[in-house]
């Protein structure tokens, strides 16, 4: 009885691989309802996703994104942004929380973006950890780095590549625990003014290659659905969106056929 229990418990968590610390973690309901895609996507929450995105943004922004993995009350993750276009390129500003009191991690980055060219742009997050671990582990402040790419030679076709902690940051000594590195690689294709197809995948250096699939239709003026899918474990997500004047509404669910539904929201505002 006990193998089995403990069997079940290590499952539990290689499915899950939800918020070990300092993983790349996509935000915004848009990218989620399309199976996590996000990577060549540009919309606020680039500022979270991959920070060159935020060098085609036009106007001052915020938004508030909140997720429940598997509805369970100590897998929630929230997260407040705020994008600032300036001549000279775009700044941004995230501001993320998951977990609980002892086992908890709260992450504010700082970011910088600018287009080369007509097609082109680079951006750079710096990124401060507070991680709050159990007792033997006590907490920890660490400094790491984001670094995006984006290119988007017409109005159809946008690549991306965003890697996270590209710099070997400790988090324990005995045993030596780092930040996951994570590459993250993207292709996104609009076929018409209102449909588009976006495909990616991901890696760090541990687990195996994460592949996604998501799909956005505009049926109307200020109404999107949204479909999406993911593998490793494999998931299938959804969701729409509306836009009410400044203001956009993304809600989605990602559901695992074990574990059942994960359903996240964004808010953001134009000014």
């Amino acid at each position: 009885m006990r193998t089995l229990i403990m069997t079940g418990i290590l499952f539990f968590f290689a499915a899950v691989r939800s918020y070990s610390i300092g993983e790349r973690v996509v935000a915004g309901g848009r990218s989620v309802a399309m199976g996590g895609c996000s990577v060549s996507v540009v919309d606020f929450w680039s500022v979270s996703n991959n920070p060159a995105g935020t060098a085609w943004l036009k106007t001052i922004s915020t938004g508030i994104y909140f997720e429940n993995r598997f509805l369970i009350k100590t897998l929630l993750y929230e997260e407040l942004g705020f994008v600032l276009p300036v001549k000279a390129g775009t700044f941004g500003f995230v501001l993320s929380h998951s977990g609980i009191a002892r086992f908890s991690e709260i992450k504010a980055g700082i970011s910088y973006a600018r287009k080369f060219g007509n097609y082109f742009s680079v951006g750079i997050s710096v990124d401060y950890l507070r991680l709050n671990l159990p007792d033997e582990y006590g907490g920890k402040n660490l400094i790491s780095c984001e670094f995006g790419l984006m290119y988007i030679p017409n109005k159809r076709l946008n690549l991306g590549i965003h890697i996270v902690n590209p710099v070997p940051i400790k988090i324990t000594t005995h045993p030596v625990e780092l930040l996951p590195t994570t590459v993250c690689l993207g292709v996104t294709y609009h076929f018409s003014d209102t449909f588009l197809v976006t495909i990616e995948a991901e890696k760090d250096l541990i687990h195996l290659p994460v592949f996604r699939v998501g799909a956005e239709y505009h049926f109307a003026s200020s109404v999107y659905a949204r479909l999406g899918v993911s593998t490793n474990p494999a998931k299938f997500a959804f969701g729409f969106g509306l836009e009410f004047g400044h203001f956009k509404i993304d809600l989605a669910s990602e559901y695992h056929q074990v574990l059942g539904f994960s359903p996240s929201g964004s808010i953001n505002y134009c000014f």
